[in-house]
């Protein structure tokens, strides 16, 4: 008789054996499974760090664009009036996928918090990445040495009823815009003489400073040279009169295309709001004549200026040569530099009027200024 148990036994131990390795089996499955989706979900996680670093450093480097852009492209006349400690942020600029937005905090007259805010997006303009940046910046006007309502070398004729005052004004209707009155300065100031022609009148501390020795070439030609690579206008003709303010647009914005738009030196009825805010570098190269007209900003002329009648400016005035003023109804507020290259008599005939004015000066300069970040502060990254 045969013994079937020694066979159920083996067959036993074969399917036990088989049923642990079909468990094995199965477990280093799981296990490879694992290792594998582990290995998947690393490089995803690997891939979406190094998209959100792109993202970033594309968001980054947004912000870098608006912050050179926008100190590159500085608008004293704009910025200039934003209210203290408010940040203004301006129109955004987007290119592809990266947008920046560039933002101009002014902390007072000459001083600005200027930031950036870069962004990337997606293609249905969804923001990925966020970066800000920003910097002090500081207004850095040319400097120029205005003692006087007047300064020139030669002789100066003041005559009729012409008034050079050297006391510092406020220009009409620009209290609010203007600090208070600084201490008087010379109403002449010459290497040479004055002469009171009749009822000419010169005014100040004092009311004619003559035989200056400082009163040198570089006084006049220094600032100039500074200044005249600033130039918003250039006149092409010696004799230019109508000069008005002039809007375009809507809303009406100050049209500053046109070369007889000089400025708004107006405050109260009657004036161009748009161009209150802008003084042109006006440049003439050659002699100039004016007259029937209004302006404000920095005018530089190579040669002689002749003021002809009814012509108000507000701002610096730099020529070159002579300065003659004869008619009715000039007003300049602020100063004139003539250095009188040929030493000829400057004359100041009729009824004009040269009023010295440190708030008219300091806002045409101002305004001509470029801006530059603080030197010892790098750009910083920002948080909001």
């Amino acid at each position: 008789m045969r013994d079937f148990t020694h066979i159920n036994r083996t067959t036993l131990r074969v399917d036990n054996e088989r049923g642990v390795a079909l468990a094995v089996a199965i477990f280093a499955i799981v296990i490879i499974g694992m290792l594998v989706t582990g290995i998947f979900y690393a490089s995803y996680l690997e891939q979406r760090t190094g998209e959100n670093t792109l993202y970033a450093q594309q968001a980054f480097e947004a912000a870098e664009t608006g912050m050179v852009d926008l100190l590159s492209n500085w608008n004293q006349s704009v910025y200039g009036g934003f209210p203290v400690d408010t940040p203004q942020a301006l129109t955004a600029v987007t290119s592809g996928r990266t947008r920046y937005t560039p933002i101009v905090t002014r902390l007072n007259s000459n001083l600005f918090m200027v930031s950036a805010r870069g962004e990337q997006l997606d293609a249905g303009g969804t923001v990925l990445s966020r970066r800000m940046l920003g910097t002090l910046a500081r207004l850095a006007p040319v400097m120029v040495d205005v003692q006087a309502a007047v300064t020139s070398k030669g002789n100066v004729r003041v005559g009729g009823t012409a008034t050079v005052d050297g006391n510092d004004h406020i220009p009409p209707g620009w209290g609010a815009v203007c600090p208070a009155p600084g201490p008087a300065k010379a109403g002449v100031r010459t290497d040479n003489t004055v002469q009171l022609l009749g009822g000419g009148t010169t005014l100040g501390n004092p009311p004619q400073q003559t035989g200056d020795a400082s009163v040198v070439d570089s006084l006049f030609t220094n600032p100039f040279e500074q200044l005249k690579v600033l130039t918003s206008l250039v006149l092409p003709a010696v004799n230019n009169n109508g000069m008005v303010p002039a809007v375009t647009g809507t809303p009406a914005r100050c049209n500053k295309a046109l070369i007889t738009n000089w400025g708004e030196p107006l405050y109260g009825v009657g004036a161009i709001t748009q161009c209150q805010g802008y003084f042109p570098v006006i440049y003439r190269n050659g002699d100039l004549q004016v007259q029937n007209g209004r302006g404000q900003g920095i005018l530089l002329v190579e040669g002689d200026f002749e003021v002809r009648g009814n012509f108000e400016f507000n701002g610096l005035i730099i020529a070159k040569g002579l300065l003659k003023a004869n008619g009715t109804g000039n007003k300049i507020t602020g100063g004139v530099l003539a250095k009188n290259t040929d030493l000829n008599d400057n004359s100041l005939i009729g009824n004009p009027v040269v009023n010295f004015s440190s708030c008219a000066i300091s806002k045409a300069l101002n305004a001509s200024a470029v801006v530059r970040p603080l030197t010892d502060r790098s750009w910083v990254q920002l948080y909001n």
